[in-house]
């Protein structure tokens, strides 16, 4: 089982704090299922939530994109 990572696209040097955190919009595309989780962004602009699979056992088909 693994977390899911996040890369954000077009992040600047000085948005891209470590230990930011962010909200994370996660939909399964399998049952539909849609979870909004806060999640710490790295130094490399990568997002972690800890989010591991949905509640329809789906470990790998999300959409994911951050909010502002």
């Amino acid at each position: 089982m693994r977390s899911e990572t996040l890369l954000t696209e077009g992040v600047t040097d000085d948005v891209a704090l470590a230990n930011q955190r962010v909200k994370v919009h996660i939909r399964c595309r399998k049952c539909g299922e849609t979870f909004i989780l806060r999640g710490v962004r790295d130094a490399k602009g990568h997002i972690e939530t800890g989010f591991k699979k949905c509640l329809c056992d789906n470990e790998d088909d999300f959409e994911i994109e951050s909010l502002a």
